[in-house]
């Protein structure tokens, strides 16, 4: 049979066609586009780091007009919550996300965080399954917040 066998391609013409099909996913579920294997959403980010996020929330607590238009949502379980959070977090643990995710709004931005960012990557992911556009991960978790915006916050 004259049927190709992709290993005979070189590795940017490989490349090249994952980021076109990719890319080809990402509109075909609504999203905008695709840079550098970050994939936004309605143009929302699937992440951002937590200097960003930690001004997103101080300007939604000034915001007069609108204010409250943040859910800050913590998926570690409640043992982690209870040693530490950030102010304002709602709990909602990743192992009962399942049962509990339609207590989280779809109305209102959503910052996902865990320890590290990981559980909270797969929440995200998760929670756009189930419609909710707006619902973002903070990249390296409450960990990267104590080390860069809140050094009061306990490590562990």
């Amino acid at each position: 049979e004259d049927d190709e066998d992709d290993e005979d391609l070189p590795l940017s013409i490989r490349m090249d066609a994952l980021r076109r099909m990719q890319q080809f996913k990402a509109e075909q579920y609504g999203q905008k586009d695709l840079i550098s294997g970050r994939v936004t959403y309605n143009e929302f980010p699937l992440e951002i780091d937590v200097k960003s996020a930690a001004k997103q929330i101080r300007q939604d607590k000034v915001d007069l007009e609108n204010p409250g238009q943040i859910t800050l949502l913590d998926v570690r379980e409640r043992d982690e919550y209870e040693f530490c959070h950030l102010d304002g977090a709602v709990l909602v643990p990743m192992s009962e996300m399942k049962e509990r995710y339609d207590e989280i709004p779809k109305d209102k931005k959503i910052l996902v965080y865990c320890h590290h960012g990981m559980r909270s990557m797969q929440v995200v992911r998760y929670l756009r399954t189930k419609g909710y556009n707006f619902v973002t991960n903070i990249q390296g978790g409450i960990e990267e917040w104590r080390l860069q915006v809140d050094s009061s916050i306990p490590g562990y």
